[in-house]
């Protein structure tokens, strides 16, 4: 059995606005530019915005008004 993963079309992108950032809890996965292989976890949230440890070993914040190119992970079964 092989595993493929693919880009999600642009329509398709479920993109974090800022009122969803504030809503984004530890644990919650994300992906950037809806890219499947591209993707990470929320490890810290405040009042400002989130810290994102993505799978590639990067961590990095992101302010609530600045999540235009994050998108919220949609769960496979």
């Amino acid at each position: 059995m092989s595993l493929e993963c693919k880009q999600l079309p642009q329509s398709a992108i479920l993109r974090v606005t800022p009122d969803q950032s504030r809503n984004l809890r530890i644990g919650q996965r994300v992906s950037w530019q809806g890219d499947d292989q591209d993707r990470g976890v929320i490890v810290e949230r405040d009042w400002s915005g989130v810290r994102i440890s993505w799978d590639n070993g990067k961590t990095s914040f992101y302010h609530h008004n600045d999540m235009r190119e994050v998108a919220q992970a949609p769960w496979k079964t």
